[in-house]
């Protein structure tokens, strides 16, 4: 029986809903996740056990024979699968199939076409991805040259696309293509509905990567294809804007909910292997090293469980998200390579070999802070979606009472974000850019903790919450310490604040992880 306290934030149907896709996860997909990611084979067996999972048209609508499941389902399910299995690969095409490959006919398909695609993938019957990067456009994605002429026949495709996910498996595909030669940018590209059995399609060359070797990648090749007219997806000459603003949002909430069940599965891991590991006569759990690192895999990891979930619940709710879930993308994806490094560092030479299967998380990792918009272009985006001080203020105040170093960290990064408002240098230097990103990602996080201190979850007292709180303060201002210092010349006295208060936590840390990893041990 899973323990409910690894995944506190859940109520009782959600808890029910996740443990069934781990336990599914467990129980069908971890067995062969190592034969397959050494021998990098798709297993068309596996992705039948999701179609009779229902799992293939989760994200779909009931009508068209899917779940109708929300953002945070899906989130939660990407979760659980990943912390069930640790298979990023399978995890990976299972998502894109779901999400950016049938989500924009969901958004933007017309009823025809609906019926005729939706069913067919919601069953896993087809395969769904999604095709924008090209080999010259990465994260530029609006200078893309792959281009679609009109005929009287349907619209004449030329051109490839590079990296696509479920290229070698997949029958449909969501492509992107240049309509209009009115500049380069996002306006005169359309989006396509298309199909693997149409002539002129080809599957050009399967790509090797350095890690999700169970999912399978590709550049596909379009030579004066013919696409039906009917399978233009959305408006002429917007797909781009259209489909890109309601799908990244779902695709940067959906696919990192899976770096949180990774940290969870490699937390779960390490805990039972540092209590095994015997060396100089004692578990290596009794080592504050060890202990250190599973007290921060835990804290990261539910950190960022409460930031996705955070992002998705607003989805549900209607609310433009698009800040939030960049916020929400880089942070978790970069505390997820921390979270891998350390648990191979835990197994030490046991964690370089396969045999746990955290050497495989440690490839796989990777890619969190590339696809889906690199941890740069995460950046650019929070910083020119930064609402205002005004609107700022009016979601988030400071704290009026400051009892400890935790608090005055909180209050000191408002102050910069308010401080830093106006600053031209905010918009024209980079570096200056990214360090406000930092900034305003990092003081999110922490507000939640905060906000979270004060809520007794039944498997989650306030005291350990704030005890986390205080941790994730600590290791989230150490590891973003050289871009914090990037504003000294704009915010000298607020940065002073955060190192006097820094030091302060640092002077309790062995304390602290030694009194939290006693209440952990139980966890697992």
């Amino acid at each position: 029986m899973r323990n409910p306290k690894l995944n506190p934030y859940l109520n009782e149907e959600e808890a029910d809903f996740f443990n069934t896709v781990f336990q599914f996860s467990e129980e069908k997909v971890l067995p062969s996740a190592l034969e397959r990611d050494e021998t990098e084979t798709w297993s068309d067996d596996l992705w039948k056990e999701f179609s009779k999972a229902g799992l293939t048209g989760l994200s779909m609508p009931v009508e068209y024979g899917g779940q109708g499941a929300s953002c945070l389902q899906c989130s939660l399910a990407t979760d659980a699968f990943a912390a069930g299995s640790l298979d990023g690969g399978m995890g990976l095409s299972w998502a894109a199939h779901m999400i950016i490959g049938a989500m924009p006919i969901v958004f933007q398909g017309t009823e025809d076409q609906k019926k005729k695609f939706l069913p067919k993938l919601a069953s896993g019957e087809w395969i769904a991805g999604f095709a924008l990067s090209e080999p010259s456009s990465g994260s530029d994605a609006a200078s893309l040259l792959t281009r679609a002429e009109e005929t009287p026949d349907g619209w004449k495709l030329n051109g490839s696309k590079m990296f696509i996910t479920n290229g070698p498996v997949g029958q449909v595909f969501i492509v992107m293509a240049r309509t209009s030669e009115k500049g380069r940018g996002p306006m005169g590209i359309s989006a396509f509905i298309v199909e693997d059995s149409s002539k002129g399609f080809k599957v050009s060359k399967i790509l090797k990567k350095l890690g999700h070797h169970t999912s399978m990648t590709a550049e596909l090749v379009f030579e004066d294809m013919i696409i039906p007219k009917e399978n233009l997806l959305g408006s002429l000459n917007s797909g781009f804007l259209r489909i890109g603003k309601e799908n990244l949002e779902w695709e940067r909430t959906v696919f990192v909910a899976g770096l949180s069940g990774a940290m969870e599965f490699c937390f779960r891991s390490g805990l039972r292997y540092a209590k095994e590991r015997i060396q100089f006569g004692k578990s290596i759990s009794s080592f504050f090293g060890m202990k250190e690192i599973l007290v921060r895999n835990w804290v990261y990891t539910q950190a960022a469980r409460r930031l996705i979930y955070w992002v998705a619940a607003r989805k549900d709710k209607g609310i433009p998200s698009p800040l939030e879930s960049s916020l929400g993308k880089l942070l978790s994806s970069e505390i997820a390579e921390d979270v891998a490094k350390d648990t191979v560092q835990l197994f030490g030479g046991y964690g370089y070999m396969k045999e746990y299967g955290v050497e495989r998380f440690y490839r796989d990792v990777k890619l969190g802070t590339i696809g889906g918009g690199t941890s740069e272009i995460q950046r650019s985006i929070i910083s020119s979606l930064y609402p205002g001080k005004s609107k700022f203020m009016a979601d988030f105040q400071k704290l009026e009472d400051c009892r400890n170093p935790s608090d005055f960290i909180q209050n000191a990064l408002f102050d910069i974000l308010i401080r830093m408002d106006s600053e031209p240098a905010r918009k024209k230097q980079q570096s200056v850019e990214f360090a406000f990103a930092d900034v305003l990602s990092l003081f999110v996080i922490l507000s939640q903790a905060e906000a979270d201190s004060k809520i007794e979850f039944k498997y989650y007292s306030k005291s350990e919450k704030s005890e986390d709180r205080n941790l994730l303060t600590f290791y989230l201002i150490g590891k973003y310490l050289s871009s914090l210092s990037r504003l000294s010349s704009f915010a000298e006295e607020e940065l002073k604040s955060i190192w006097d208060s820094y030091r302060k936590l640092g002077a309790s840390i062995e304390t602290s992880v030694n009194e939290r990893y006693s209440t952990l041990q139980e966890v697992s």
